[in-house]
């Protein structure tokens, strides 16, 4: 097993790199106006519940896991619709690395037990992001992508 986690790679002309695959689920409330967030252990920012990609398990079972790992709910329900998949740059311990998010539309029944997460609006989420509060531009990306439907 492998954790995909600021993980070596070699592009098509032969050039190393680093990269990170993450999924998890942006957890909606039922009201369809909240999304859950929580503090990341490693950037001490808010983002949404999702983890580091572990390669036996495919990208919706990564997902699961980890929000019930965070949250502790019993029953987490992911959209049968595709993910917000965002790839991006980040700076991680002074080097430059790819980043490969991907973000399925979630659900768990009990709304009010979320462990240490938090839910948020899309204003706070803005809020947030405006006060360089959360992990990276995917946080209020995906807000906007979600709250929308």
């Amino acid at each position: 097993m492998s954790f995909i986690y600021s993980y070596p790679y070699s592009d098509f002309a032969e050039q190393d790199g680093k990269i990170t695959i993450s999924t998890g689920p942006v957890i909606v409330n039922k009201a369809g106006d909240k999304v859950l967030l929580h503090i990341s252990d490693t950037t001490h920012q808010y983002q949404f519940i999702g983890g580091k990609y572990d390669d036996m398990l495919n990208f919706r079972d990564n997902a699961i896991a980890r929000a019930h790992e965070v949250t502790g709910a019993d029953k987490i329900i992911l959209s049968e619709d595709d993910p917000l998949i965002l790839m991006g740059d980040i700076i991680r311990e002074h080097t430059e690395e790819k980043i490969l998010l991907v973000h399925y539309l979630g659900w768990i029944e009990d709304e009010e037990n979320v462990g240490t997460a938090k839910w948020f609006t899309r204003e706070e989420v803005t809020l947030l992001d405006a006060e360089n509060k959360t992990s990276s531009e995917n946080v209020k990306i995906a807000t906007d992508y979600f709250l929308k439907k």
